[in-house]
């Protein structure tokens, strides 16, 4: 990395049509990919490499993800 590296933006990724506390994951940028945690911290998936988070919408999609907020 380098000072004109960018840095990727985290998304909120929730589950179903309401945004229920438990049926929300984030996706977040990490140093080695992307990965999507709960509200409360928890992993839920990470994908490695420039991939992951192509990886990581996948998973969501595949789990019953209907939004992606930035």
């Amino acid at each position: 990395m380098n000072a004109l590296a960018h840095k990727p933006a985290a998304f909120e990724v929730r589950l179903g049509g309401k945004p229920a506390a438990g049926r929300r994951l984030i996706l977040l940028p990490t140093e080695d990919g992307w990965s999507l945690v709960s509200p409360n911290g928890e992993l839920a998936f990470h994908g490695l490499g420039t991939s992951g988070r192509r990886e990581c919408l996948e998973f969501a999609r595949e789990h019953g993800v209907l939004w992606v907020l930035s």
